[in-house]
């Protein structure tokens, strides 16, 4: 981390390197954003993607003071964070297309020994058919019989060939290398040769991917796959230098075969690291083409290479949404193609977590259907107070404006000081800004109206100071609520309740993952608890099949009925 100053010509400009995670740095930012209002200041975040609440206070205090700002992000997120709160950030990298944009592939080698069979006829049974053609060495023993091209021919309805010496190579073709045999390719033709083993094995992985490297340059990718010895590692330099794209199994999925990928990883001459179902997707996306669209299988090859790779299971989202907003992050970069994306989100944690960021619908307010709230408050919440304790849980909570409205109604009723709320989502960006309590302020008179409508006693105002740029939550409401990362659709439950809200959250799943949330949520309800839905989520007839007892016709407000929790 490091904080570097420049003063010239009455401007001052700061480069932060590093999350800006220690106090030390952020005291020499926060000393630069008081000083003298009238001196131009330049502040260029290359890394941070979330800033302290301290910091963002003192950048709306200077700007609402006069005072000369100039705000430079290079993460994405970090700009949308800022900008949402009214504070004026340029973005300066992740607008453009990724420098990995590729010409689509014409050839495709997959290579490895040990253990890599499945892993070969797996990627094989996923590719669409195309044009492209496709090289597969394998270590077996010279004297065993290879029976790798009649598996293939049973997953695949691309043509399998084990070649003979000068075969021409044919669009949409698999060439499994013969055992005892080197096989090289080269103006159009398939070469076979008996010459030494190279790397103690034949057919050589560095022999194969060496020529691709020379007969396709660019237009070739490699995948090294799980087995022992170091074959293939001077091939993937090769490639790598002709401008391929080179990718390698994790090692963590081969023990104990991973001697051959690890070496390579060690090597550095490669593009990606990836697991089997992330190499699985890529291949398939580039077999379709440049045109390709997050469609079909593609797409679920695609949620399933997330899943494996970062943890975040999208498989239950309805695809409709899914595709939309997939198509609305490629428009964003400038990405014709599904391939590029796929590639680009699957090594870049920055644009994940910005694909996070734009999946779920984090349509949000403070107050929102302020009839429900009303009933909350009149008669459900009161009839609560009789525990010593009430625990709340707002599902799903998007950025946090349900769990502080929640936290104002509980503290008109004073209810508040004896109640634990739970506020969870899957996102960790969307939990950190509810942590912060800070707020866009463009909608105040809409939350204003909400509140009124929610039976509100007081003012608004009262609850959430207006600072000229955005919104801040009384601190006695912040502390009272924990903000955690759980996802709804793979994770259990992890305490019992007496009041689960989740509005708006159950719409984007299929009816499957419904189900299973439901089920989940009758778990953790207390026998006298309530759950709230959304009236837009469309689960009163799911609700009810499943066992749930309509508190009031049309609240879209629960009981948990005996069979519901079974």
């Amino acid at each position: 981390m490091s904080v570097t100053v420049q003063q010239r010509s009455g401007q001052c400009k700061v480069a932060i390197l590093g999350r800006l995670d220690r106090q030390e740095d952020r005291n020499v930012v926060l000393d630069l954003l008081r000083a003298n209002p009238e001196q131009a200041l330049e502040l260029s975040f290359y890394d941070a993607d979330l800033l302290c609440v301290e910091l963002l206070c003192a950048m709306a205090d200077r700007l609402n003071g006069g005072g000369k700002l100039k705000i430079v992000a290079y993460h994405a997120l970090l700009a949308h964070g800022l900008t949402r709160l009214n504070l004026p950030a340029r973005l300066v990298s992740g607008q453009t297309a990724p420098a990995d944009a590729r010409p689509n592939p014409r050839a495709l080698a997959l290579a490895g020994s040990a253990q890599s069979l499945e892993c070969i006829l797996y990627i094989v049974e996923w590719l669409p058919m195309s044009e492209m053609a496709v090289f597969v060495a394998q270590h077996v023993q010279e004297n065993q019989v290879n029976l790798l091209d009649q598996l293939l021919k049973s997953r695949t309805g691309y043509s399998v060939e084990m070649p003979q010496h000068m075969a021409p190579v044919k669009p949409g073709t698999i060439y499994v290398a013969p055992p005892g045999h080197h096989m090289r390719v080269g103006h159009g033709y398939v070469y076979l040769t008996r010459d030494r083993q190279i790397q103690f094995a034949r057919p050589s992985i560095d022999v194969l991917f060496e020529s691709l490297a020379g007969e396709y340059g660019a237009e070739a990718m490699a995948v090294l796959l799980c087995g022992f010895g170091q074959d293939g590692t001077d091939g993937c330099a090769a490639l790598r230098a002709a401008g391929a794209c080179v990718i390698i199994q994790d090692g963590g999925e081969c023990a104990p075969a991973r001697v051959m990928p690890d070496a390579a990883r060690n090597a550095g001459h490669y593009d990606y690291l990836m697991k089997l179902p992330a190499i699985a997707s890529v291949a398939a996306a580039a077999a379709a083409g440049a045109g390709a669209q997050p469609e079909g299988e593609l797409l679920e090859l695609f949620l399933a290479a997330l899943v494996s790779h970062y943890g975040y299971d999208f498989r239950n989202y309805q695809r409709d949404s899914l595709k939309r907003r997939i198509r609305n992050l490629m428009g964003q970069f400038h990405m014709g193609g599904f391939a590029d994306f796929q590639r680009a989100v699957l090594s870049d944690v920055a644009l994940f977590e910005r694909l996070c960021a734009e999946l779920p619908v984090g349509v949000t307010s403070f107050f929102r259907h302020p009839e429900q709230l009303k009933l909350l408050r009149e008669e459900i919440l009161p009839y609560l107070s009789s525990f010593p304790l009430i625990k709340l849980w707002s599902a799903g909570c998007s950025s946090g404006e349900e769990a502080y409205s929640l936290a104002i109604v509980l503290d008109e009723l004073g209810l508040l000081d004896r109640s634990h709320l739970f506020a969870t989502d899957f996102n960790p960006y969307l939990l950190a800004q509810g942590s912060s309590a800070l707020f866009p302020a463009q909608a105040l008179d809409a939350n204003r109206a909400n509140y009124l409508g929610s039976g509100g006693k007081r003012l608004f105002d009262a609850y959430l100071s207006r600072n000229g740029r955005f919104l801040q939550a009384d601190d006695h409401l912040r502390q009272r609520i924990l903000f955690y990362r759980h996802s709804l659709t793979d994770e259990g439950i992890f305490n019992e309740f007496q009041l689960v809200v989740c509005r708006n959250v159950l719409i984007y799943f299929d009816t499957e993952l419904q189900r299973q949330v439901l089920r989940r949520f009758a778990q953790s309800l207390h026998a006298e608890g309530f759950l709230v839905l959304g009236p837009q989520d469309g689960l009163n007839r799911l609700a009810l099949d499943m066992g749930f007892e309509l508190y009031r016709s049309g609240s879209h407000i629960y009981r948990v009925g005996r069979s519901a929790a079974s």
